[in-house]
């Protein structure tokens, strides 16, 4: 633990309330930015810590600056791990640690013992400051955090989320291409169907239309070989109708 007095406060916290107690990272923990971090834990046994909230720390025994908060809503009772990606902090050192609370309730709290974030190459500096607790010396600095921190369940799940919206769009667009071809199909026969018909009926119109022309020819010609009076009758009648036809157009 940080040092003897912090110890006993925290033994004498695990005896009045329950409490998960934090295993790893520990005092040999090196990770490298963008490397796991395990965060490893002993379960509540008593069904008390159902919404374990993790923190990542830096700073002074007495001085504990805030980070990150890493998870919330953790059911320490079942669960005893959790992971998350190395945030790239300054400085790469041995001044970074975690802290436990259950639903931030900051009257039963408990930490990991401080632990290094080295950088992607694996460099590291010594903690700027020491602090001598009960005789215990303790070597801490104050960290700051570069980037942001990435943890499985967030990563994983909104990659996956993606991934179902992306294929889900690409399943809908060929099902709007191939319903679009479909109709284009459809119209293009439908046209066929339709171009084919109309000849079709023009030329048996035309048929029509030729036989009509020679049954006029052929009453043409037999009204010819009749009497001219008959001639002159016909003549009349035309020329009664062709004036019927002008008053309805006047």
């Amino acid at each position: 633990m940080f040092t003897k007095t912090i110890s006993l406060f925290a033994f004498a916290l695990l005896s009045v309330n329950a409490i998960v107690s934090p295993t790893s990272p520990d005092g040999s923990t090196v990770v490298k930015v963008g490397d796991k971090i395990n965060a490893l834990w002993t379960a509540d046994s008593t069904d008390n810590w159902k919404n374990v909230e993790i923190q990542l720390m830096t700073g002074d025994n007495l001085q504990m600056v805030p980070l990150a908060t890493i998870a919330t809503g953790i059911d320490g009772t079942s669960t005893t791990s959790y992971s998350f990606d190395a945030p790239d902090v300054s400085p790469y050192s041995k001044i970074y640690f975690l802290q436990f609370t259950n639903g931030g309730d900051m009257t039963n709290v408990t930490w990991t013992t401080r632990f290094t974030i080295a950088g992607a190459d694996g460099s590291t500096t010594d903690p700027t400051n020491s602090t001598v607790y009960s005789g215990t010396t303790v070597q801490w600095g104050t960290g700051t955090l570069l980037s942001g921190v990435t943890t499985d369940g967030s990563s994983n799940s909104s990659s996956s989320g993606v991934s179902s919206a992306s294929a889900s769009m690409a399943s809908m667009s060929v099902s709007m291409i191939d319903s679009s071809m479909a109709m284009s199909s459809a119209s293009a026969s439908a046209s066929v169907s339709a171009s084919e018909s109309a000849s079709a009926a023009s030329m048996s119109a035309s048929g029509s239309t030729s036989s009509a022309s020679a049954a006029a020819s052929s009453a043409s010609a037999s009204a010819s070989s009749s009497t001219s009076s008959a001639g002159k009758l016909q003549v009349g009648l035309g020329m009664t109708i062709m004036v019927g036809m002008i008053g309805l157009l006047l």
